[in-house]
């Protein structure tokens, strides 16, 4: 199967699941301590951020492709590491700007790291070499 696929499903599932639980639950109760940050919630924003996080894990199914689809090892770690100081850059750069709590912000860090961990592994183990 090829890798953009494969990083948009896994990044839907991961939103669904891993998402859920690192920001959903475990990091939301610092959500509250910026509650004038936030707007309110509802199903439709969670339905656009799964969406959304899928488009993020075809991205990752992309960058994987172009890197040459590399197997375990140095090579796929270090594609890691490049794509998260992207994203956790960008990460704290809002965070400087907008008034999050610092154990919401810890969460969202957890939460890319294990997604883009998650996409790439899945791409790495379900591409044929």
């Amino acid at each position: 199967m090829a890798p953009i696929p494969i990083g948009a499903i896994s990044g839907l599932i991961l939103s669904a699941t891993v998402s859920f639980v690192i920001t959903g639950r475990l990091f939301h109760p610092y959500q509250k301590k910026t509650a004038a940050t936030w707007r309110p919630e509802s199903w439709r924003q969670h339905v656009l951020a799964m969406l959304l996080q899928a488009m993020a894990g075809a991205g990752i199914g992309w960058a994987f492709a172009i890197s040459g689809a590399p197997t375990f090892g140095l090579a796929l770690f270090e594609l890691g590491l490049a794509i998260w100081i992207v994203l956790v850059a960008c990460n704290l750069i809002q965070a400087l700007y907008v008034n999050l709590h610092p154990g919401f912000v810890v969460g969202i860090v957890l939460d890319w790291s294990v997604f883009i961990a998650g996409v790439l592994w899945a791409c790495a183990a379900l591409c044929a070499h």
